[in-house]
């Protein structure tokens, strides 16, 4: 007899939970920001956030001549 699928959506026992997955990419943008001060960064940094998660990080610097 083949068992069928309900359809929900089951991930795997190795993948972290949405929430911490959240978590390590907001930590690795702070870091990344450090490290932009730390080496003198003077541009800006736009962040977009969807669904309250942190959708894309765009960095922004004058290059002068």
């Amino acid at each position: 007899m083949k068992q069928q699928n309900s359809g929900a959506a089951v991930p795997p026992v190795d993948s972290p939970a949405p929430q911490a997955k959240a978590e390590a990419k907001l930590s690795r943008l702070v870091e990344l920001m450090r490290v932009l001060v730390e080496e003198g960064f003077t541009g800006s940094i736009k962040v977009n956030f969807s669904q309250g998660g942190i959708g894309r990080v765009e960095k922004f610097e004058e290059v002068l001549k």
